[in-house]
């Protein structure tokens, strides 16, 4: 499929989500959308992550999220993540980036080092290096 096939897909879907966006904000969110696609983002999400995610493609979309209402009002909003593990677009406030698997932010996702090492502390004692905060 095309590239341009395929933002035409997705913009047509999030013109059914978001009605009060402009065209160039529903042009900006499905390159966003489709964007993440590549990126493999969808394989991992948990709640809190789906939120975010929401509220990132509002802001690319230029939609307020007090503008947007749930297609299911009883539905709660999760407590949106306080990291991405997707790219950044223009409009999204700044966030921690964590590769995935993002279930918990606290372990550290370094590939290991070339002496074997992944950075954490042993428990037989240190290793001379601390996990990534």
């Amino acid at each position: 499929m095309r590239s341009e096939d395929a933002v035409e897909i997705v913009r047509a879907s999030l013109a059914l989500a978001f009605p009060t966006a402009s065209a160039e904000g529903l042009n900006r969110a499905a390159e966003t959308v489709i964007r993440w696609g590549t990126e493999g983002v969808a394989d991992d999400l948990n709640a809190g992550l789906t939120t975010r995610m929401l509220l990132d493609l509002l802001q690319v979309a230029g939609i307020s999220p007090e503008d947007f209402r749930l297609a299911e009002p009883d539905h709660p909003f999760a407590e949106p993540a306080e990291y991405r593990t997707w790219s950044r677009t223009e409009g999204m406030p700044l966030l921690p980036l964590l590769p995935r698997p993002p279930d918990d932010p606290t372990t550290p996702h370094d590939p290991p080092r070339p002496d074997g090492t992944d950075g954490r502390p042993r428990p037989d004692g240190p290793s001379g290096a601390t996990p990534r905060q």
